[in-house]
């Protein structure tokens, strides 16, 4: 993908000070590149006449294109936002884990069913709630129910959110494509993609993983993965039940 590989996955997070930059840099080529996807789209549907079987071809490359952009644009400012965030002192309140979840999985519900596959919460304490900020939490759940569906091609996606020893457990467990074991302890830095997700033909950017492990290690909890290549893979993040 060329509007990544101009990055070394090496390179640290942008530091502190080009956070606002960085956030006033992406907001700006959001309008462009959303602007220039409805065109794209608009040609593609042959609202503009009809396109032959080059055209097309070309359009829909571009398009495929403008995507992966818009994913990596909105990826930064998340990033931004999260480092911003955790350094502005965002005042935590309690926020209800089972709504949260139940409006997260009803987000992916129609790709999924696109896709033939279920997806469903199959243990959710009543009254469960974690104590943070309700937009750092929705980006936590919904980069690991997100990948887990985009990675997915047949089977599930099982969500569960339960209370264990002084800790609240939210799994995303999946019987998609799996990560290399290999691949496994390079996952949560910045722009890494496993191999067979490059090759999945599914658009990223190695940037949501590391996002969510930053945010979770700030709420003095800790993310987990488990995965076999070709059979599935489990992610378990845990928080601190304080505040309830």
């Amino acid at each position: 993908m060329e509007s990544v590989t101009a990055f070394n996955y090496a390179s640290p997070v942008p530091s502190v000070a080009a956070l606002p930059v960085l956030s006033v840099l992406t907001h700006e080529l959001r309008s462009p590149a959303r602007v220039t996807s409805s065109l794209l789209n608009v040609l593609s549907r042959g609202h503009a006449g009809e396109l032959n079987d080059r055209q097309a071809d070309l359009v829909n490359r571009a398009r495929r294109r403008i995507q992966v952009l818009e994913t990596l644009i909105d990826d930064l400012l998340d990033l931004a936002a999260a480092k911003a965030d955790g350094l502005a002192g965002t005042e935590y309140a309690s926020v209800p884990l089972d709504e949260l979840i139940t409006q997260v999985v009803a987000r992916y519900e129609p790709l999924a069913d696109e896709k033939g596959i279920s997806v469903h919460v199959s243990a959710l304490d009543g009254g469960l709630t974690a104590w943070g900020d309700r937009a750092e939490l929705d980006r936590i759940l919904n980069n690991l129910v997100g990948n887990a569906v985009k990675y997915t091609q047949a089977g599930s996606v099982e969500v569960r959110a339960e209370r264990t020893d002084g800790w609240i457990r939210i799994t995303v467990a999946d019987t998609g494509i799996g990560i290399p074991a290999d691949a496994l302890p390079r996952l949560f830095q910045e722009f890494f993609r496993a191999g067979n997700a490059k090759a999945s033909g599914e658009t990223g950017t190695g940037l949501g993983l590391a996002i969510v492990k930053d945010l979770v290690e700030r709420y003095g909890g800790q993310i987990d993965v488990e995965s076999v290549e070709g059979q599935g893979t489990t992610f378990v993040v845990l928080l601190p039940a304080r505040g309830e």
